[in-house]
């Protein structure tokens, strides 16, 4: 990897979707030499190759040229960052299939949804290079090359558990070619905090607009669903007490309810899915809070309806579009 502000860092995006095309684009926009790769997306990356990678946001439309592939061949290895924003279901299966791009020195950047698949990415990179974190921004795709920054904050980024602290240069220099793109990241020693509020929030969030078929923002605009909301928060509030999380109830509906107005228009990724007739990640979100509740003898019968309901919704969509 290059040096802390020297050159650029040869980064591969893989699962160039809605987040991980603007996570790349900006890093492409900033000087970074990326690639966005998407086997399984030909139309996305046939359009960013054709056209550019068109970012929308309320004040500006940016086409960045970035380099785009469904090809693995086409890109050098190895890499010095693997970008994973592959749902956490194909997470291995992914990694698989980029294995020859991994090399002794490259470093994994992880910020999926849900619990679990930083354990399957230490198989293929060691955890002393794998950061692992949260973000706040919001990407939704609007059709292939063109997707909308719906949603922008910062982004947290840390070390698994047992990883020797403080970072070395290598993240330092991740998380500055981050801030550099216009991603704000910082470093966080409370890794296992922030993923359980994040899983906190997507349990709350992510369900919900996926069922009712509504924007972010719906959900604080309308007292019926801010009720549902505070109740499914309510009720998983006390394991994410466990593994770190200090909010206090209303502090947790309070932070709930801000990133549901900092992101009012983007559409979930749940909802996308559902909306493609795609699996969900309803088992490593809402699944991880009902596995924890299992393991520490917790009943959550409302988190177990909505993952009962969203999983039966993927089945039928799955089915209509057969």
């Amino acid at each position: 990897m290059v040096a802390l502000g020297i050159g650029s860092m040869h980064i591969v995006i893989v699962g160039a979707g809605a987040l991980g095309s603007l996570f790349g684009g900006l890093l492409a926009r900033s000087g970074e030499k990326v690639w966005l790769y998407n086997p399984s997306f030909r139309a996305h990356i046939e359009a960013i190759r054709a056209r550019g990678l068109l970012i929308e946001t309320d004040k500006a439309v940016w086409r960045i040229q970035v380099s785009a592939t469904t090809d693995l061949s086409e890109i050098e290895p190895p890499v010095d960052l693997l970008g994973l924003f592959v749902k956490a279901y194909d997470t291995k299966a992914a990694l698989e299939g980029v294995r020859p791009l991994i090399g002794p020195q490259s470093w994994a950047l992880s910020l999926q949804n849900g619990l679990g698949s930083e354990e399957i990415i230490a198989r293929f990179v060691p955890t002393a290079r794998l950061l692992r974190g949260s973000t706040a921004q919001g990407a939704t795709l609007l059709e292939p090359g063109r997707i909308r920054w719906a949603g922008q904050g910062p982004t947290l980024l840390g070390l698994l558990p047992g990883v020797a602290q403080p970072p070395q240069p290598q993240a330092q220099e991740i998380i500055a070619a981050l801030g550099r793109a216009g991603l704000p990241a910082g470093f966080t020693r409370q890794l296992e905090a922030v993923l359980w509020e994040k899983l906190l929030v997507n349990a709350a969030i992510n369900p919900l607009t996926a069922l009712l078929d509504l924007p972010n923002g719906r959900l604080v605009e309308e007292p019926t669903l801010r009720v549902i909301l505070s109740d499914i928060i309510a009720e998983a509030l006390p394991l994410a007490r466990q593994h770190g999380v200090r909010l206090s109830p209303e502090e947790a509906v309070a932070r709930v309810e801000q990133v549901c107005r900092a992101t009012s228009g983007n559409i979930s990724s749940m909802l996308q899915d559902l909306r493609g007739g795609k699996r969900t990640e309803i088992d490593f979100i809402t699944g991880a809070l009902l596995e924890e509740g299992r393991r520490r003898g917790r009943s959550l019968p409302l988190n177990r309806l909505l993952w009962a309901l969203v999983a039966g919704s993927t089945r039928q969509a799955r089915h209509h579009r057969v």
